[in-house]
C-alpha cells in the first residue's frame, strides 16, 4: 500500500481537478516530468520539495499502543500561468483553490488537517516582472503508527 503522504497528495489532486477550468488531462499533476506546453496553461502541480516533512513520536499511535508519529507535510500548490495580467489571474486561481481545500480539509479523514500556510506569487527580483507562477503552501497534519506509515494512526 502507499505511503500516507502518496494517499493525501491524491486526496488534494481529487480536490483541485474537480474544479472546472481544472478537470482536463494533466491539467493537476504531482510533479512534473517535462515543461508545460503554453496552450496547456494554467495548470498545477503538487509537490512537497519545498520543505521537509515534520514528524514527532507519538506514543500509544494504535489501539494496542504502539509508537508512532505526528506529521505534518508542507504541500505545495504550485499555479503555472499564462495570462496578460498574471498577479490577477493567480488571485482569481487562488479563490478557486483556496475554496476547494477548505471543503476538504481533512482530505477524506486521512489528515486532522490542513490549513493554508503561505501564499507566494513569483517575480524576478531584479526587474518586477512576473514569472507566471505562483504557490499556495498548506500544511497538512496527520498520523501514522511507525510500524506502518501507509495507515492512519489514532
Amino acid at each position: 500500500m502507499a505511503h500516507m503522504r502518496a494517499r493525501l497528495f491524491d486526496a488534494v489532486k481529487a480536490l483541485l481537478a474537480a474544479i472546472p477550468e481544472f478537470s482536463g488531462a494533466g491539467k493537476v499533476a504531482r510533479g512534473r516530468t517535462a515543461p508545460l506546453r503554453a496552450e496547456d496553461l494554467p495548470a498545477i502541480t503538487l509537490t512537497w520539495s519545498d520543505n521537509d516533512e515534520r514528524a514527532a513520536s507519538r506514543p500509544f499511535a494504535t489501539a494496542d499502543g504502539a509508537h508512532g508519529y505526528d506529521r505534518d507535510l508542507p504541500l505545495s500548490i504550485i499555479v503555472h500561468l499564462r495570462d496578460t495580467d498574471p498577479e490577477t489571474e493567480f488571485d482569481r486561481i487562488a479563490v478557486l483553490i483556496e475554496v476547494a481545500m477548505s471543503g476538504g480539509d481533512t482530505l477524506g479523514d486521512l489528515a486532522i488537517e490542513s490549513l493554508l500556510t503561505s501564499t507566494r506569487f513569483y517575480v524576478d527580483p531584479q526587474t518586477g516582472l512576473a514569472l507566471g507562477a505562483g504557490r499556495l503552501v498548506y500544511t497538512v497534519s496527520y498520523k501514522t503508527p511507525a510500524a506502518d506509515p501507509s495507515i492512519s494512526a489514532i
